[in-house]
């Protein structure tokens, strides 16, 4: 089940410009307080079916700020599956 993963990138996929801010603020608030239980292995399976390719770079760009283990776990993550935009 990937829940909390998948609302992660959904809710990066195409935020509009007025949400953009609250959007960014919620997924940092998310990402301090459950950064032990995201799993990695849910975003891989994700980017494999070519989806949210633009949300897990967002999210990479929003977590260097707040975990640099994350961050490298997710830079690792897009270089082996997907790419960088």
């Amino acid at each position: 089940m990937a829940g909390l993963e998948l609302a992660l990138l959904e809710s990066l996929y195409n935020p509009a410009l007025i949400h953009a801010g609250y959007v960014t603020e919620l997924v940092k608030k998310i990402v301090r307080d459950r950064r032990k239980t995201l799993d990695i292995s849910i975003w891989e399976k994700i980017l494999r079916k070519n989806k949210h390719h633009s949300s897990i770079n967002r999210l990479y760009k929003i977590v260097v700020t707040i975990d640099p283990v994350l961050a490298d776990e997710l830079k690792a993550l897009i270089k082996k599956v997907s790419y960088f935009i």
